[in-house]
């Protein structure tokens, strides 16, 4: 009988671990939106990544680059017409993707 208690008890945390581990993924996908096409990422590659942005929209943008195997944590705020560059110490990966923030 107590063996029976105990894996029902594992069975419950269990369960209650996958419903929290549900709920931190659901709020995933909004901390990594979609940026609009007018912000522009030109990659340059010369010994080291960087990569440029240009806000071309007429609203202020907030914007993280992601590499291949890391991301610039951070975030950089664009004005209309504004640009910034990203560039990360030994970093020889390839720009992958702009996330907002």
């Amino acid at each position: 009988m107590r063996k029976v208690l105990n894996v029902a008890a594992v069975a419950l945390a269990g369960t209650a671990l996958a419903a929290s581990a549900g709920v931190a993924t659901a709020a995933t996908p909004s901390a990594s939106a979609a940026v609009p096409s007018c912000v522009v990422a030109d990659e340059q590659y010369m010994g080291t990544v960087w990569v440029n942005l240009t806000n071309n929209c007429s609203s202020q943008q907030r914007v993280k680059v992601v590499y291949k195997d890391r991301v610039d944590e951070t975030c950089y705020v664009l004005k209309p017409g504004g640009t910034a560059t990203s560039r990360l110490a030994f970093n020889f990966s390839h720009f992958d993707r702009l996330i907002s923030c």
